[in-house]
């Protein structure tokens, strides 16, 4: 069993508006979660989006199965908002980032260890 990313590095909070559909003027309608305990890290990767382009990613967002609250589904949250025609967002020491990707990783009995969300 892996141990949980350390509490030492998990010091931020990230403000998540996730996409719930859109309004009666075609504007965007946000479902907002406060999620403490999370670390961001700059990076320069680049992945596929879904429309097989490559995108650098800005960043990553670390979030910790155990220590990061509340506990949150992040696959399912960017399955919804890019259902709901919209985009998932997260807000990270002032800084705003589009949310392209979502990897849940897990350890050996495949229980959740951690998300690494993909920002651009």
């Amino acid at each position: 069993m892996l141990s949980p990313i350390p509490s030492r590095i998990l010091r931020s909070t990230a403000e998540v508006d996730v996409c719930t559909g859109v309004d009666l003027y075609q504007h965007q309608t946000f479902a907002h979660y406060t999620v403490e305990h999370v670390h961001l890290q700059p990076t320069a990767e680049i992945r596929k989006d879904k429309a097989n382009t490559d995108q650098q990613l800005r960043s990553v967002l670390f979030v910790d199965a155990r220590r990061s609250t509340p506990h949150l589904d992040w696959q399912a949250l960017l399955e919804q908002a890019h259902a709901a025609g919209g985009d998932m967002r997260v807000t990270v020491r002032g800084t705003t980032y589009t949310v392209m990707a979502v990897d849940a990783l897990r350890e050996a009995d495949d229980q959740l260890h951690h998300y690494e969300v993909g920002c651009v």
